[in-house]
């Protein structure tokens, strides 16, 4: 479970806890998205490959695109754009939204070779 899970989750039993009046559980559950929120801050992003081209996830082999802009898209196998998955509901994002909706097992990325002479 990513991070965006994780405080989906925790802010949907935090709406029921209040809705209950569960003052306990309304404080425990607001100290656990504190807690969250300071270790998404710590945490540094995987490094970002350097070079363009294709790339599978670590866990479940799903095909991104780094574009000439660093921009990063998800791709499917015939090379066509997936269904728009970034936060925001965006068909192209930057390094950190990668990192921000992708979760940790994702990583690192691996460089896959197309055979079409432009995979240097």
């Amino acid at each position: 479970m990513n991070i965006f899970q994780q405080r989906e989750k925790i802010i949907e039993d935090l709406i029921t806890a209040c809705k209950d009046h569960d003052e306990e559980k309304t404080n425990h559950l607001l100290n656990q998205l504190t807690e969250l929120d300071k270790q998404a801050e710590q945490k540094p992003l995987p490094e970002e490959p350097k070079e363009r081209g294709f790339y599978v996830t670590a866990n479940d082999g799903r095909l991104l695109l780094k574009d000439i802009d660093d921009d990063w898209s998800a791709r499917t196998r015939d090379d066509c754009s997936a269904n728009h998955m970034w936060n925001g509901n965006r068909q192209y994002a930057k390094w950190p939204t990668v990192c921000e909706t992708l979760p940790p097992e994702a990583f690192p990325l691996k460089r896959v070779n197309t055979g079409d002479g432009n995979d240097d």
